[in-house]
């Protein structure tokens, strides 16, 4: 076998020392990983020997849109590893809407979510004694991080179409592979208006429609995408978007609009 192992170097999310002298190690992360338990204990070994301390705490904040599903440890012959997983949708945002830090608001569009308008005002008001380009940033953000809450951002990118902001496509910090899927991007919020004709608008609902079935249950059921793009009525798709918004059995619901046998 070759004798020569894989090294990187490596770069954690967040590291601090806490008051009783033990160190803090957070990661965030946005998808699951079957490979985390094994990543966190290279971060584990290579923290302790840098800084000759085993009084390490270390935590996953999981900021997903899918259920968690990463295992705490790591259990093979000679070896017990564990680390702590934080779900971040145990949050409720309120705790952080109430905060004086705008950053904190802006955190809270991955808690916890029961009122999705009220949150949304929140962000608003918050961008209300900003100048223009604060509020063109903070908007980004917020747009950024609602990438992980695929509802949250059709009603936050509804509302902030009606601000005087500009957000040019080439604004949205996505790969480009991602961005022309993008919610944002295909609603088209350049210079304050929707671009492209009648026929890439109705293209973008029956593609924001798709999105969210697939966001709301991991997939679009066979037949239904065909069915989706088949529909040509815009008021239609709109409300057809806001019934998926607030619907509790989406399959129920493909079932009732005939999209579904």
């Amino acid at each position: 076998m070759p004798t020569s192992l894989p090294s990187t170097e490596l770069r954690v999310d967040f590291l601090a020392k806490l008051e009783d002298e033990s160190i803090l190690h957070m990661e965030f992360q946005s998808f699951n990983d079957a490979n985390m338990p094994w990543r966190m204990l290279r971060y584990y070994t290579a923290i302790a020997e840098k800084y000759k301390t085993y009084n390490i705490k270390q935590l996953v904040v999981y900021v997903g849109n899918k259920k968690l599903r990463m295992k705490t440890s790591l259990k093979i012959k000679n070896l017990v590893f564990r680390y702590e997983i934080l779900d971040i949708r145990q949050i409720d945002c309120r705790v952080l809407l109430e905060s004086p830090d705008p950053m904190d608001r802006l955190l809270a569009c991955l808690c916890k979510v029961e009122d999705e308008v009220y949150l949304i005002e929140k962000l608003i008001k918050t961008m209300e004694s900003m100048n223009e380009e604060e509020r063109k940033d903070y908007l980004l953000k917020a747009l950024t991080l609602t990438e992980l809450r695929p509802n949250l951002r059709i009603r936050l990118t509804e509302e902030v179409k009606h601000m005087p902001i500009v957000v040019r496509p080439e604004d949205i910090k996505l790969p480009k592979r991602k961005l022309k899927k993008d919610i944002l991007y295909r609603l088209g919020l350049e210079e304050g208006k929707q671009i492209g004709h009648e026929e890439g608008f109705i293209k973008a609902l029956q593609d924001t429609v798709l999105t969210l079935i697939r966001g709301k249950i991991g997939r679009v059921p066979e037949g239904v995408e065909v069915k989706v793009k088949g529909i040509r009525n815009r008021e239609y798709l709109n409300a057809l978007i806001e019934k998926l918004i607030n619907s509790g059995d989406v399959l129920e619901l493909l079932r009732e609009e005939r999209l579904l046998s």
